[in-house]
């Protein structure tokens, strides 16, 4: 994620250790949406456990994800093809 102010959108609580229940609510995420090319709308959200509950038993954030890729970089993310098709010694 990058550096900008942390926008919280829910909250909610550990179940086990693979499960967690969250509230998210709508009119804060609505001006995050974005449109894909298929015409849905997706919103990236960061959910994160607290080191402890808070006064309502809430152990759980849920953040908007602002995280943008580094212009400046020059990686290149490769594909399932052409991972096939290099020459990987394994």
């Amino acid at each position: 994620m990058s550096d900008e102010k942390k926008t919280y959108v829910g909250n909610g609580k550990r179940v086990n250790d693979y499960k967690r229940a969250i509230s998210v609510c709508i009119d804060d995420i609505k001006p995050f949406a974005t449109e894909s090319k298929n015409g849905k709308h997706y919103i990236s959200l960061v959910v994160v456990d607290l080191k402890q509950a808070n006064q309502w038993g809430k152990d759980i954030s849920v953040e908007i994800d602002t995280w943008k890729p580094d212009r400046k970089s020059t990686a290149k993310v490769i594909s399932p093809e052409e991972i096939e098709e290099s020459e990987i010694p394994f």
